[in-house]
């Protein structure tokens, strides 16, 4: 399995309930009609941040987890991302996220039982 996680920040235009309704409504469904090779896409939606060094406003809003067969399968995303197929949701991604914050992590998961 190959995993990326992406940090995602709100488009300032929005309200913290309005871009989860809208993540939830229209983005998360258009993503998994867009992917339907995605295996798992979770959303954690930030509720509240508490450190020493706590921001007033957290850095990001949502972080979110995608799931892939292998390097090959999330190859074949970014591919239809970028084509024509994929402009609704670049197109949708410019209402709904400040792009200019994204931050993906190309990680390995590890779980303890």
């Amino acid at each position: 399995m190959f995993k990326v996680i992406s940090m995602l920040k709100r488009n300032p235009a929005l309200s913290p309930e309005q871009f989860r309704a809208h993540y939830e409504e229209v983005h998360a469904p258009l993503a998994k009609k867009t992917f339907p090779f995605i295996r798992k896409y979770v959303r954690n939606y930030v509720v509240a941040a508490s450190s020493p060094t706590a921001r007033k406003e957290p850095g990001c809003d949502c972080i979110t987890e995608q799931w892939f067969d292998d390097k090959a399968a999330f190859k074949k995303m970014t591919e239809i991302y970028a084509s024509d197929a994929g402009r609704p949701i670049r197109e949708d991604e410019k209402q709904v996220f400040d792009m200019s914050k994204l931050e993906l992590l190309f990680v390995e998961e590890v779980s303890s039982s």
